[in-house]
């Protein structure tokens, strides 16, 4: 699933090669969050790191832009579909 795959990868969780690709299902790894989109489209996303209890915090908009607050750190990166 995509959304596992974001959080997975803005936790540190996930490997992405030098294409900057990520492949696998990382719903397992990631475990329980929750998800919303508001009226604009931008979904937002709650959890907490499976391994160090940090409460995390991801919006991905519309255009693949992310943006992850994880404790006190915070990761952005742009996401794409590869054909």
């Amino acid at each position: 699933m995509l959304v596992s795959t974001i959080i997975a990868v803005t936790l540190g969780m996930a490997p992405v090669n030098e294409n900057g690709i990520v492949s696998g299902d990382y719903s397992r790894i990631v475990g329980r969050f929750s998800q919303t989109v508001d009226r604009s489209g931008t979904t937002h996303v709650r959890g907490f790191h499976r391994l160090t209890g940090a409460p995390y915090e991801i919006t991905i908009d519309k255009a693949g832009n992310v943006e992850g607050n994880v404790g006190e750190m915070t990761i952005t990166f742009q996401i794409r579909d590869v054909a």
